[in-house]
């Protein structure tokens, strides 16, 4: 018997936003939270629209009438996905001032996502799937630090300098999160705490 998602979405979930510019209702951000969960078990090849729709605690033609096809599952839970990290990143970043402070929460926040990803088992099922997945939206992701980092950035001794752009930092970070989805880390907090010291940001606690 498949699992259901508890009857509450978390809460920041509906208000992301579909390509449409609408935000996802509740049935469809539970039916996208359901799928995540069933491709980090399953896999991308094994996903089933049946096994979808019994986690996501929905009929078959309920999920059918916002998703026709599992194509469709995907598009939408990976756009889905895609919002859900920038509206947390928003609300993380939201307040904090100092370049160095912007910069480890954006480190602690970003690297949380990762290792609670619901799809992170993927790789070692599907391992061609999630390489093309992280080439095709990293350079978002490097798109999203320089919006939300550009100027913190600039306060690193390497780019006050002039010695890297903004866009080269932030261009070798995302490929640290690519090699941190891939290869798990032995101790979590190590690896940002080590990335706050090169960037020489204030970092978390061993």
């Amino acid at each position: 018997m498949t699992a259901t998602l508890p009857d509450a979405v978390p809460a920041a979930f509906p208000a992301a936003l579909t390509p449409e510019g609408r935000p996802f209702s509740p049935t469809e951000s539970r039916i996208l939270v359901a799928a995540l969960a069933v491709i980090g078990r399953r896999g991308v090849r094994r996903l089933g629209m049946q096994e979808v729709a019994e986690a996501a605690g929905v009929s078959r033609g309920t999920l059918y009438r916002y998703f026709p096809s599992k194509d469709h599952v995907l598009a939408a839970a990976a756009e889905y996905d895609g919002e859900r990290f920038r509206i947390g990143l928003e609300e993380t970043l939201e307040g904090v001032g100092e370049p160095a402070e912007r910069i480890a929460a954006f480190m602690a926040y970003a690297f949380e996502f990762i290792r609670s990803h619901p799809c992170r088992p993927l790789f070692e099922s599907e391992p061609g799937f999630v390489m093309a997945y992280l080439l095709e939206h990293l350079p978002s992701l490097r798109d999203e630090l320089l919006v939300h980092l550009g100027d913190a950035f600039g306060a690193v001794p390497a780019v006050a300098s002039g010695a890297l752009e903004p866009e080269q930092l932030a261009d070798v970070v995302v490929r640290i999160f690519a090699a941190s989805w891939i290869i798990p880390e032995t101790d979590d907090d190590s690896l940002v705490y080590s990335l706050n010291q090169i960037l020489h940001c204030k970092g978390a606690p061993r």
